[in-house]
């Protein structure tokens, strides 16, 4: 067999820069692992050597000697190092090992530069060694990669093939011509072309096959999570159903007894006692407005939240909501008024539209002025109703508009007699005025009162009831 040999070394110089580039990308697109731009500055050196080689005549003949076997026993040392280092583990005593022997071994060849033989088998011997390392390496790799066993058969049976190409020489007794058309020099090209072809795609794969194994372990962490997070999720429930069934009731209780001392206390006519009493009384109906509204949102964010839309009259809740809250409004003199045209029917979860109804309301008397007024007002058209809580209170910038609706500004300002509030109750209102299919906003200026007003759908199309529910 008899081969082209200055062709045949362009072809794997020619390969050479095509793997050089493929670990270029691979490194600004795929991997960023430093140990692909060791192994293509690796390969990069071999390249200089063949280029080198090539062009012989343009250096001197001793110090393209020399520049080619420092390049040589770079490149083995690199691409080994950079193989076994594919986990991204930089192992500090290999790389000073590699450092110690690469310079032992360029000594050793400057000694015997002038015994061509001995110059041969010392350049070859190198090869082996730091590939039998960086075999041994891969091999013992604590994951156990398949790939990484892979590339260490082909590094151990690549250097098996350079100490027999040694020994050959060794044999021969003769000075190593490097382009003397033989066949184990034949075969020598086609296996270092093939070798510098599979270590490339080899380690790619390598690399390919850490990420899924990466992938697989977070996963399973993440499915750990979840578990844990079911667990707590559980022990959240609990909670809730402990505030919603153990706390409401004994605020009721509360309530009841406040109202029924508070006509005790009217047939006194001790009036340093109505004022405690009226004290208590509203302070239970704040704490457990409050106590509805956690409940009411975190049933919401954790998806808990049932929405039961059905026909509903909507005079019929606003004159409920009022009549709850007329108590309110009396202890600040403020008049609370609601004029409907018609009677207006829409479909709708009737709590839901009483919760927002019921925070609108409480906003409007906690921010208008003694003696002020409120009135709710409704309309409607052929698809949807719009309802409006209107006051002549403080009013509102367009900061504090924006900010109201935002939970994590925590926007919570005292009213107009010093009543204090969580800032969660707008928010809750329009999650659940959109949660209905409608929507929520405000008009207001500063001095001149607020307008709330939101829209709900008269009637709930079944894909937007499968949603709710």
């Amino acid at each position: 067999m008899t081969l082209d040999y200055p062709s045949v070394l362009f072809f794997l110089a020619l390969n050479n820069l095509f793997i050089i580039a493929l670990f270029i990308y691979q490194y600004f697109f795929h991997h960023k692992q430093w140990s692909i731009l060791l192994i293509a500055l690796g390969i990069g050196f071999q390249t200089l050597t063949i280029v080198l080689y090539a062009n012989r005549d343009i250096l001197s003949p001793l110090l393209t000697l020399r520049l080619n076997n420092f390049l040589l026993i770079s490149c083995f040392a690199l691409t080994s190092f950079g193989l076994v280092s594919f986990d991204g583990k930089m192992r500090k005593n290999l790389l000073w090992f590699f450092i110690i022997f690469g310079v032992l071994f360029y000594s050793a060849i400057l000694l015997v530069e002038e015994k061509n033989i001995t110059l041969s088998i010392i350049r070859i011997l190198s090869c082996p060694f730091f590939y039998g390392i960086g075999a041994y390496y891969l091999f013992v790799n604590k994951n156990k990669y398949k790939f990484s066993i892979l590339l260490s058969g082909v590094l151990l049976l690549y250097s098996i093939f350079q100490l027999f190409r040694a020994y050959n020489i060794y044999q021969m007794g003769e000075p190593y011509v490097f382009l003397k058309n033989s066949t184990f020099n034949n075969w020598f090209l086609i296996i270092s072309i093939l070798f510098i072809s599979a270590i490339s795609i080899g380690f790619i794969m390598l690399l390919k096959e850490v990420d899924q194994k990466t992938i697989l372990r977070k996963n399973l962490i993440i499915e750990q999570d979840k578990r844990k997070l079911g667990a707590l999720n559980q022990t959240q429930n609990k909670l809730f159903s402990i505030i919603a069934h153990d706390l409401r009731s004994p605020f009721n209780n509360i309530l009841c007894l406040t109202e029924l001392l508070s006509e005790k206390v009217i047939a006194t006519d001790n009036s340093e006692s109505k004022e405690f009493v009226g004290l208590i009384n509203s302070t239970a109906k704040n704490t457990l407005s409050l106590l509805d509204n956690l409940l009411h949102w975190a049933k919401s964010q954790t998806g808990e939240l049932v929405f039961v839309p059905r026909k509903t009259n909507l005079s019929k809740v606003i004159l409920h909501i009022i009549a709850l809250k007329m108590s309110q409004a009396k202890a600040k003199n403020i008049s609370l008024h609601f004029s409907p045209t018609y009677e207006i029917e829409l479909d709708t979860d009737e709590n839901i539209l009483g919760t927002i109804l019921r925070n609108l309301i409480s906003n409007a008397i906690k921010f208008t002025n003694p003696g002020g007024h409120i009135e709710v007002r409704a309309a409607s058209d052929q698809h949807q109703v719009e309802i409006c809580i209107s006051d002549n209170g403080v009013g509102m910038d367009e900061k504090t508009i924006h900010e109201i609706f935002d939970l994590s500004t925590s926007v919570s300002m005292p009213g107009t007699a010093d009543e204090n509030g969580s800032g969660l109750g707008l928010v809750l209102c329009r999650e659940f005025a959109e949660k209905l299919g409608g929507h929520l906003w405000v008009e207001s200026e500063i001095g001149k009162g607020s307008n709330f007003k939101f829209t709900l759908p008269l009637h709930i199309p079944i894909p937007e009831l499968a949603k709710i529910a």
